[in-house]
């Protein structure tokens, strides 16, 4: 449940930032994010996954392909190490994991909490500046200095419980060039999450049969919501 978790957040995360007025007010920075996500109708591209867990030294790399379509169609493509796929389509979202012939069903529809805390977390597809900062305090944390690209990263601080139980900060990085860079989760037992965005396409076709999925005949189905 977590790895979907961190899943959608991250690309709920993937709003795009209108080329840059001085980043230096914060709230110019937001109404830009806001008017920006408006244009969006679709999105994909690929991305790298960095796990840090507090108890091992390694860190677990994931890198994989990701689509986006309004409204409310998503997909991540897990290529390696394993070859996993959430999809996300309205209230319903798959997690497949095709090497354990396992999927597991959830139906946001049937547990109003569950549903409840993705859209709070749906930071940049929907949410206005105003009521991103019901959910979070939001402050520019800082502006780094990349090759010939600017980085302006936003520090959010979650205020809602459910959200807080799970994170105790989120810092989202924007280029110059209008788009989101790399995402940071930290949890609250001190692991980190860090995905970085590359080749992104912006408003390109995408068929909405990507975000229909059947699962397989030798596949185990779990529904653990309907319980």
């Amino acid at each position: 449940m977590r790895k979907l978790i961190y899943s959608i957040i991250t690309l709920l995360f993937s709003a795009s930032l209108a080329s840059a007025a001085e980043p230096n007010d914060l709230d110019v920075i937001l109404k830009k994010i806001d008017e920006r996500q408006k244009t969006v109708e679709a999105m994909k591209g690929s991305f790298i996954q960095r796990k840090s867990l507090s108890l091992l030294q390694n860190e677990l790399v994931s890198k994989g392909l990701m689509y986006f379509k309004r409204p409310q169609k998503m997909m991540w493509k897990y290529r390696e190490p394993e070859k996993n796929i959430m999809i996300v389509n309205g209230n319903i979202v798959w997690l497949y994991l095709p090497e354990l012939k396992e999927a597991t069903r959830f139906d946001l529809s049937q547990k109003a909490d569950i549903k409840r805390i993705f859209e709070k977390m749906a930071v940049g597809m929907g949410q206005s500046p105003d009521e991103l900062k019901k959910d979070y305090d939001v402050s520019l944390l800082k502006k780094v200095k990349k090759g010939e690209k600017n980085l302006y990263v936003l520090e959010l601080i979650p205020r809602d419980k459910a959200i807080s139980g799970l994170f105790k900060k989120i810092h989202l990085w924007f280029s110059d060039d209008g788009l989101l860079y790399k995402t940071e989760l930290f949890e609250k037992n001190n692991d980190t999450t860090i995905v970085e965005f590359q080749k992104l396409e912006i408003n390109k076709s995408i068929p909405d049969s990507l975000f229909e999925f059947k699962p397989p005949k030798d596949v185990k189905v779990l529904d653990p919501l309907s319980k």
